[in-house]
């Protein structure tokens, strides 16, 4: 395991993250527009950071709660479902940002940024994580998935079960899943299913207790890295969440075609919303009726074009200025080594469907 130095806790952030709350509108809001003239995207009070940072000590979770960890340019995102620790609750990332190994890097912290945000929320290295999902074969998407092995105790590892073999770090990602010991491996993930104690299952309810979690998709052969892409619905008290990892036209346009029930309350944005990703016919889809909760999260960093300005007003359509979250809001001007961490969205479900979600500023 590796030795780092301590970082203070997530709640440690709770007075500035009352100072900013406090403020009007959310600071570095470039065009378009970040948050609504009333404020409403809003920043995370004191008892919510706290809240989440209890999940780590308690002994029992009520609430269903999900990080979109700031990683820069890339994909990190923690689940932590209601239930009894160590018994039915669990801890679950898909993806873990990108590790920043040369050739190839998007965001060379990424992956520091998501085991300080987990350490500092009381999730420390040594803890379970339960699942491990890597969407696909981007490194903003599992290059820091041999870190979580390393320093975390992996029970099940999922993924598509595109081989990549031309990419060196995903082989060695894949050589490092097959040395942990004990670990169930799920890929392909549309052949062995999500859940270890139903072989073939696409849909699983022990990810958590009263969740249902759906693989909408996973595609070895698809014609693209990014359509193979797992895609997951997860579904706690009547909320949905439609996690798309790089999922572009052709496969929204395929799941479509194919009748897949996208119907959701929040979106993970596909492909950092990127050019080709998040149609209106896809958004549509996905957010069907006016009524309700509809909330839109783009994860990215500092990439030129990402996220791409058509997109985000599709996306504005469909969710409204105060639905948009994005962990970019201040990285201009920033490098991509300057870029994460410091824009990490906090979702919560309560035990009588309230949905919120907020901006957290650890120190």
């Amino acid at each position: 395991m590796r030795s780092r130095l301590a970082h203070p806790r997530l709640v440690a952030g709770a007075a500035a993250a009352l100072l900013l709350a406090s403020q009007a509108g959310c600071p570095d809001t470039e065009v378009p527009s970040l948050a609504g003239p009333d404020g409403t995207t809003r920043t995370c009070t004191a008892d919510e950071l706290e809240a989440f940072r209890a999940a780590s000590d308690a002994d029992e979770r009520t609430d269903l709660w999900v990080a979109f960890v700031d990683v820069g340019q890339g994909d990190a995102t923690w689940i932590r479902t209601p239930g009894i620790v160590d018994v039915n609750a669990k801890d679950i990332l898909v993806d873990a940002g990108d590790s920043g190994e040369a050739p190839r890097t998007f965001a060379p912290d990424g992956d520091e940024a998501l085991v300080d945000f987990m350490e500092s929320s009381g999730w420390g290295p040594g803890r379970r994580v339960d699942y491990l999902v890597v969407t696909h074969t981007d490194i903003d998407h599992y290059g820091g998935a041999e870190r979580i092995l390393e320093d975390y105790q992996v029970e099940t590892y999922i993924d598509p079960g595109r081989d990549a073999p031309d990419q060196s770090t995903y082989q060695r990602l894949l050589g490092a899943v097959a040395a942990e010991p004990g670990i169930t491996v799920l890929r392909p993930a549309a052949e062995t299913g999500i859940d270890p104690a139903v072989p073939g299952a696409t849909t699983s309810q022990g990810w958590g207790r009263d969740v249902t979690v759906r693989l909408v998709s996973a595609n070895q052969f698809a014609s693209s890295d990014n359509d193979s892409s797992v895609v997951l619905m997860v579904e706690y008290r009547g909320v949905r969440l439609l996690l798309t990892g790089d999922t572009e036209f052709s496969l929204e346009e395929k799941l479509l075609r194919e009748g897949a029930n996208l119907s959701a309350n929040v979106l993970k944005a596909g492909h950092h919303g990127a050019r080709e990703t998040n149609s209106a016919a896809f958004l549509d889809a996905v957010f069907p009726n006016d009524d309700g909760y509809r909330y839109a999260v783009i994860s990215s960093g500092q990439r030129d074009n990402l996220p791409f300005a058509d997109t985000v007003e599709r996306l504005l359509d469909a969710v409204g200025m105060d639905g948009l979250y994005r962990t970019d809001r201040d990285d201009a001007g920033k490098s991509q080594r300057e870029a994460p961490g410091d824009d990490h969205i906090l979702m919560r479900v309560t035990e009588d469907g309230e949905l919120t979600l907020c901006y957290a500023f650890p120190d």
